[in-house]
């Protein structure tokens, strides 16, 4: 009884403290969604991008969504908390120099530069807070489509970066460029420094901070970058405060080269160059590695979970490529490929199968890229990104809320109640028994009520005309649910691209609302007929229902959510996608022999080549080359397999590391 008190006095005052600035309940469908009643199924548009910055925003951090969508689109400001542990393998005993890697896993460190007799562990501890900008989808991976456009657009206002003359391929050195190049962009535009953004974030398979070390501070003074370095003796070089426990001193050696004589390869495609005990600890090397990478896959369809939370992203430091005013160079491409009209819909199918062609539309942002993006708009982007980093040091307008958390609590509650409403809606059985019929609708109607329960007043008085999508019940429960997250925001003054979050988080709850609501009205109203006697033939709306759903699924693009191991692992397995660089062997379980002397080798040694070809793959501007001759090319065949990502299996330690040859 007191908490309905608390509810019924809540009731009260509420309508009186936020009239003024919240959409009216009774407001009904926006004029421009007031379509036939066919057409919230027929009406959503698959060419807007409100919802893949949703599904961006709501991916930031997260392995398994960054992984499946990989080409990102988004930057946003994060913050890395005080203390945090920072992992670096070298080849030699000196200290990273700046800009320079800085994993946020060991054995993702390891599994870089690790298992060699010359490797060396260096291990960092953040002393304050450090703000960091982050680039989403997998942008750290050097094979692919688009992992690294928005960088590339940010630095030189193309894809492909300058004009390298015609040379050979140069190895990692571009990496650096690319890392040096935001470091200097950060400091001209008195972005970075002590207090200021400090780092750049991204990821592959784990992820990763590319430290940016402020001009003119003293390494060892009070006034570093916050990333100590823990030295032998215990000593912690870069800031206070120092450990009061020692660590047992450095070895050193001098049998060694100073430097590596070229780039660590992925531990998984490495050749085991003579007995295997000279790498004791390479099995467990790219296991390592991968296994980390899991711990942060976050939400798929094994539930919610956590990703990277060692980086948090601010509440409204996001700026995207998906915003309204920068959004369209694929919309023409997409619309023929995916057969969808000038206004984003769908036209149906011209032949082929329908679940095929659902699945490209659900994971049409995996193929997403900005390589017909102009100079000008990486400009406008680049200004936007600029002005946002600012603001968030300045602690600019924003409306407080955490839009990455809004967005995780939408997938959450209805991924999986799409997937379920989804099956319960596939009717399999003889539509001539009533008594089967019957039972199949009552459960039908309890999990449409699963979303219902929250948006509906259910009406003491019901006819046929109760359950009409054009009627006044089906306008006010809509309203409801389509401004739940952000009725209160309507009137608070936003920053343009919090503005696109709310926008995003409104048309997407629209696109679920509509759908879902109008499913589940034709339920109550077939329920309805049944009780009152009326005989429902109800296999043609079965269908409808069922597609209804699935189209709705593959317009909000949650294919993550979709997708899981059809069994629990064992304590021994991981599940599995292919996460760049950690592969399956495509060996058969054996180790590669050792490259030719003279010839190509495992395709990642810093060999000569022709350089980056141009527009061999139609809209994808790269060649396509085979291994071993340079830098791989630009395209959706540098991707990798699918198979494994689209039906995830558990796998073991000796599907990443198979085992040594006995040779």
């Amino acid at each position: 009884m007191i908490l309905k008190g608390i509810l019924w006095s809540w009731a009260l005052l509420a309508p009186c403290v936020v009239a003024e600035q919240q959409k009216p309940l009774g407001a009904g469908i926006p004029k421009h969604e007031h379509l036939q009643q066919d057409s919230w199924r027929r009406g959503l548009n698959f060419s807007s991008p409100a919802p893949h910055l949703f599904a961006s925003a709501y991916g930031l951090l997260q392995q398994w969504s960054n992984t499946v969508f990989p080409n990102g689109h988004t930057m946003a400001a994060v913050e890395i908390p005080a203390f945090t542990l920072l992992y670096h393998g070298r080849m030699d005993e000196e200290d990273a120099p700046s800009p320079e890697w800085l994993a946020f896993d060991i054995e993702m460190a390891y599994g870089i530069m690790g298992s060699t007799r010359q490797s060396f562990m260096l291990s960092y501890q953040t002393t304050r807070p450090v703000k960091a900008l982050y680039f989403d989808g997998e942008s750290a991976a050097l094979m692919g489509l688009g992992q690294l456009d928005t960088q590339m657009l940010h630095l030189y206002g193309n894809v492909t970066g300058p004009d390298s003359g015609g040379g050979m391929w140069r190895g990692l050195e571009p990496e650096y460029e690319r890392a040096m190049g935001l470091c200097d962009w950060l400091a001209e535009r008195g972005l970075g420094g002590v207090g200021g953004f400090e780092g750049v974030v991204r990821m592959n398979a784990g992820f990763e901070m590319r430290e940016v070390k402020a001009e003119g501070v003293d390494e060892n003074g009070d006034d570093g970058n916050g990333v100590g370095e823990k030295k032998g003796g215990g000593e912690v070089k870069g800031s206070v405060p120092t450990s009061v426990y020692p660590l047992p001193p450095q070895p050193t050696r001098t049998d060694r080269p100073v430097s590596p004589t070229k780039p660590a390869v992925p531990p998984n495609w490495r050749g085991i160059m003579g007995p295997s005990d000279r790498e004791p600890f390479l099995q467990s090397q790219g296991w390592g590695w991968f296994s980390s990478g899991t711990w942060h896959y976050g939400g798929s369809g094994m539930g919610p979970g956590r990703g990277e939370t060692r980086a948090k992203v601010t509440a409204c430091g996001i700026t995207s490529w998906y915003s309204g005013r920068f959004w369209g160079s694929l919309v023409e491409e997409e619309g023929k490929r995916l057969n969808l009209t000038q206004e984003g819909f769908w036209s149906g199918l011209d032949g082929g199968n329908r679940s095929v062609a659902m699945n490209e539309l659900g994971r049409r942002r995996r193929l997403h890229h900005l390589e017909g993006v102009s100079e000008q708009a990486a400009a406008r982007v680049r200004g936007e990104t600029e002005a946002m980093l600012r603001d968030v040091l300045e602690g600019g307008r924003c409306s407080g809320m955490v839009w990455v958390d809004v967005f995780a609590e939408i997938v959450q509650r209805n991924a999986g109640h799409l997937m379920a409403l989804e099956k319960a809606a596939r009717w399999a059985g003889d539509e001539g028994n009533v008594t089967e019929v019957r039972e199949w609708l009552y459960k039908l109607r309890g999990q449409s009520h699963m979303f219902l329960v929250s948006f509906l007043e259910y009406p003491n008085e019901i006819d046929r005309a109760t359950w009409d999508v054009q009627g006044p019940l089906f306008g006010e429960t809509y309203s409801r649910c389509r401004y739940r997250y952000i009725r209160l925001l309507v009137d608070i003054p936003m920053k343009p691209w919090e503005t696109d979050l709310r926008d995003a988080a409104e048309e997407v709850m629209g696109g679920i609302c509509g759908v879902l609501l109008e499913v589940g009205f034709e339920v109550e109203r077939a329920w309805y007929a049944l009780e009152e006697g009326a005989g429902a033939r109800l296999v043609k709306l079965a269908e409808r229902w069922e597609d209804s759903v699935r189209g709705l699924r593959a317009w909000v693009g949650w294919e993550g959510e979709f997708i899981r191991c059809d069994k629990v692992c064992e304590w021994d397995e991981r599940c599995y996608i292919p996460m760049w660089p950690l592969l399956k062997s495509v060996w058969g379980g054996r180790r590669p022999r050792p490259p030719p002397r003279d010839g190509p080798g495992n395709g990642t040694e810093p060999r000569p080549g022709p350089p980056p070809g141009k527009g061999r793959g139609p809209g994808y501007g790269g060649g396509h080359r085979g291994p071993g001759y340079g830098m791989p090319g630009r395209g959706p065949s540098w991707m990798g397999d699918e198979t494994d990502l689209w039906a995830p299996k558990c796998v073991k330690m000796d599907d990443i590391m198979p085992r040594p040859r006995a040779d």
